[in-house]
């Protein structure tokens, strides 16, 4: 019998930062007792449930750190956890399939069992398992490569096939690696703009046309077991990028022309990908996921370059208005945003923030007057400019 806990180095860390981190969240849920201090009901009540879920989570993870053990038997293999253990008999394991931080060992039932990466001598686990069971993803590559050299849609000679398969293959990483570019392009560095915005835009239909004549050998989902090549990048990336850009750059007024647009770019978008593709037998939750991905991109790229084509290459005469700042705030995430909260102004009748570049934002004070200049819109979407007096 083999066992196998928590790595000594990941063990010490969690013994020790975890106790702290609880200590620190029962503080918060105690601080208004121990200190005296007041404190508005909703912050109290808001403040007292985060802090008992994060305790209760920590402890859990302490109680994981401390009984957790993978361990393999003559006969069984089976995983202690905090509050429960999960065994399977060697002789019904199927195989296995690695991720960043796991291995999942299936077995003939449907069974699985997750093995973390942060055992100590995992490799001994993944050596153990190399010898004994099949690689599921390999298996299911190698499947998937003899489907496709023995389906004739895709030539007449198994050397065509495979010829086919390697055409497709190039073709994706090329599109691939162009969609990254042209995403990285739009997003940090979009000179020349007006090209940059073209450019993201048709490339997305580029792609949803070589996805649709590839006759099902290059495919969306993006899959590491998979032998069909894949173009999800080059779609994710452009049309985030384009999406991102969109929201960025431009100060929409009204937003209502904008929905149904977007909303019939993605349904166009879905039903090209839906339409004739073996790809998607949806009887399973990965096929009903992937689209719904799909069309949530789609979605994000049509509102991106319905924005763009109207803002960028809006030739209307502005109107001038003009607004004082009352406020100003910074929102931090993965992208910093600069807001100011301004004055009524011309069609906007009541005070309301906008984003502004981070060069506006510094050099705007409160109380400090604005111009801004509201405009038609290529496609009739009214939106608008804040700048300087």
């Amino acid at each position: 019998m083999r066992e196998f806990k928590l790595s000594k180095a990941w063990a010490i860390l969690v013994y020790i930062t975890v106790p702290l981190l609880i200590a620190l969240f029962l503080w918060l849920l105690l601080m208004p007792f121990l200190t005296g201090s007041q404190i508005d009901m909703n912050s109290f009540w808001l403040l007292s449930l985060i802090s008992i879920a994060m305790i209760a989570f920590l402890v859990i993870g302490l109680v994981d750190a401390i009984k957790g053990k993978f361990v393999i038997d003559q006969d069984k293999i089976y995983i202690v956890s905090a509050f429960s253990t999960k065994q399977m008999m060697l002789r019904d394991i199927k195989g296995y399939r690695f991720t960043e931080n796991y291995v999942f060992i299936e077995s003939n039932t449907g069974q699985k069992i997750k093995v973390s990466t942060y055992f100590g001598n995992f490799n001994e686990i993944t050596k153990w398992l190399a010898e004994h069971f099949s690689d599921l993803d390999l298996v299911q590559t190698i499947l998937e490569k003899e489907e496709i050299l023995n389906n004739e849609a895709f030539g007449w000679s198994t050397e065509q096939r495979e010829e086919k398969l390697i055409k497709a293959q190039k073709i994706t990483k090329i599109l691939n690696w162009t969609g990254g570019i042209i995403g990285a392009w739009i997003l940090i560095l979009p000179n020349p703009y007006e090209y940059a915005i073209i450019a993201t835009i048709v490339f997305p239909i580029i792609c949803v046309l070589v996805l649709k004549f590839s006759r099902g050998l290059i495919r969306i989902n993006e899959r590491k077991d998979s032998a069909y090549p894949s173009i999800f990048i080059a779609i994710l990336a452009t049309s985030m990028g384009l999406f991102l850009r969109a929201l960025l750059d431009y100060e929409i007024f009204d937003y209502s022309k904008i929905w149904t647009p977007s909303i019939l770019i993605a349904l166009t978008f879905t039903t090209v990908l839906i339409l004739g593709n073996k790809e998607f037998k949806f009887n399973s939750a990965k096929d009903f996921l992937t689209v719904l991905s799909f069309t949530l991109f789609s979605f994000a790229y049509g509102y991106g370059a319905v924005v763009t084509l109207n803002c960028a290459f809006d030739k209307s005469k502005p109107e001038t208005f003009h607004a004082s700042v009352i406020s100003k705030r910074i929102s931090d995430g993965k992208h910093t945003s600069y807001y100011v909260e301004l004055t009524s102004w011309g069609k906007r009748k009541e005070v309301e923030e906008v984003t502004v570049s981070k060069d506006l934002y510094n050099r705007l004070e409160k109380n400090d007057k604005v111009r801004i200049y509201f405009l038609k819109g290529k496609l009739n979407i009214p939106w608008f400019v804040v700048s300087e007096e």
